[in-house]
């Protein structure tokens, strides 16, 4: 039984080192507009699978099987095919209204999928979690159609993944979103410098 308890933790750890790599570079293409940032998300959900089940992060699991993997599919489409004729997809802002939109629909989803599963599943931090689930899916979806403002949303979404992975005993997970705090920042910048060279031409 020890061997086989001492072979699932190395194998545990070994998904979280892959995960962080995988995470890295998915984040790392996107800043760069690279459309190869949705297949390499592609493969980061389904290597942070074993990690978020064994840390009981049930909104997180959720997020990766059902958030992730659908926005980065749809991403890959609209970089590639659907978001312009010649394939470039410009950096812009986001109307008003969508903001506010989003914003409601991410105090609803957060209040609501929280009490769900803080009723029904024995769930760690279920609110902070589904804060999580939530705000990521906004997140993707603003990266996805190239808005500006996905960089803001990351970067919230970034400081309360540190303290849930670090506060469940995922280090390396922890690092990886703290990383991601300064690439959400390099993102904006970016970003934004593209928005505004596009702008000017």
């Amino acid at each position: 039984m020890d061997i086989l308890s001492g072979t699932w933790q190395a194998w545990l750890v070994a998904d979280e080192w892959v995960g962080v790599v995988l995470g890295l570079l998915a984040v790392w293409l996107l800043v760069r507009e690279d459309w190869r940032t949705w297949p390499v998300g592609v493969a980061y959900v389904f290597v942070s699978i074993t990690v978020l089940l064994e840390a009981r992060l049930y909104a997180n699991l959720v997020l990766h099987l059902v958030g992730f993997l659908s926005m980065n599919l749809y991403g890959w489409y609209y970089w590639r095919i659907g978001g312009a004729d010649d394939g470039d997809v410009p950096v812009t802002r986001a109307r008003i209204a969508l903001l506010v939109a989003l914003a409601l629909v991410c105090a609803a989803g957060t209040a609501g999928l929280g009490a769900w599963f803080a009723s029904r599943t024995d769930a760690a931090f279920p609110f902070w979690d589904s804060g999580i689930l939530v705000m990521s899916l906004t997140a993707f979806l603003l990266s996805a159609r190239k808005h500006l403002e996905n960089w803001i949303v990351w970067f919230v979404v970034d400081v309360i993944s540190v303290g849930v992975y670090f506060a469940q005993g995922l280090p390396l997970y922890a690092l990886l979103y703290f990383v991601y705090l300064g690439m959400a920042v390099w993102g904006y910048r970016s970003w934004r410098r593209s928005m505004l060279g596009d702008a000017a031409t």
